[in-house]
């Protein structure tokens, strides 16, 4: 009878351990690891990313499951999210999505003094630091070329981050600025003068009034403060 009940104990052991063996576990320590090395690869720039949640373990009767998160530069920027496909036998058995902040650090110009609408932006009110600018598009983040030369299209604030939209780089004009205005109407060009209603950079879209009349036309900013229009039907009057 005592030899039965060591072979029912050993017997019950054998097959526990069999059922654990079945069985696929991933610790959330090790998705957690798994998920802050993937936001990384991913992003491919300097960034702090954080998890602030506690992520549960994930278990499965079948074996052989595996792990994969998904997610894309794109997407990965402020606050999103990482997921993680399980799959067994070539099926997705269970998706999670794992609440990530990635904060994408860049060094960008910062205002060290209050800058006024129209002034340039001097070295002596700027300096460069590492910030999160993962609240702006590429594009609007400047290098130091691009910010030498430029005028403040607005008040900039102390301690605010300076950003392409709130500068009129140094081949730009600003709003008022005298203009030469060329419209071309087939083989014939006409030179005239004029202001600029808004500010733009070269290759953007401005509006100019002619000197001395009501007259608004659209073109296109030059170099050396020129305006080309090329359809005369451009022009517009204002009364």
């Amino acid at each position: 009878m005592k030899n039965y009940r060591v072979f029912t104990i050993v017997s019950l052991l054998f097959f526990s351990v069999v059922s654990m063996n079945a069985q696929s576990n991933f610790s959330g320590e090790r998705l957690r690891s798994a998920v802050l090395s993937y936001a990384q690869k991913t992003v491919e720039r300097e960034a702090e990313i954080l998890i602030s949640q506690k992520i549960a373990d994930q278990t499965f009767q079948e074996p052989g499951v595996t792990a994969k998160c998904t997610g894309s530069a794109q997407s990965l920027r402020g606050m999103s999210n990482v997921g993680v496909e399980f799959a067994a036998n070539g099926r997705v058995i269970r998706r999670i999505q794992i609440p990530v902040q990635v904060k994408i650090l860049q060094e960008v110009p910062v205002a060290t003094a209050t800058i006024s609408s129209n002034s340039p932006i001097s070295n002596q009110k700027i300096s460069f630091e590492m910030r999160d600018v993962s609240a702006f598009s590429d594009n609007e983040l400047l290098s130091k070329s691009d910010i030498t030369g430029s005028t403040a299209k607005r008040f900039l604030p102390k301690g605010s981050i300076i950003t392409r939209s709130a500068i009129t780089d140094r081949n730009g004009i600003r709003a008022g600025m005298p203009v030469t205005i060329h419209v071309q109407a087939g083989n014939v060009v006409i030179r005239t003068r004029g202001s600029v209603l808004n500010d733009a950079s070269i290759g953007e879209t401005v509006r100019v009034m002619r000197e001395g009349t009501n007259t608004m036309l659209t073109g296109t900013l030059r170099e050396n403060h020129t305006v080309f229009i090329g359809n005369s039907s451009q022009l517009t009057s204002e009364r």
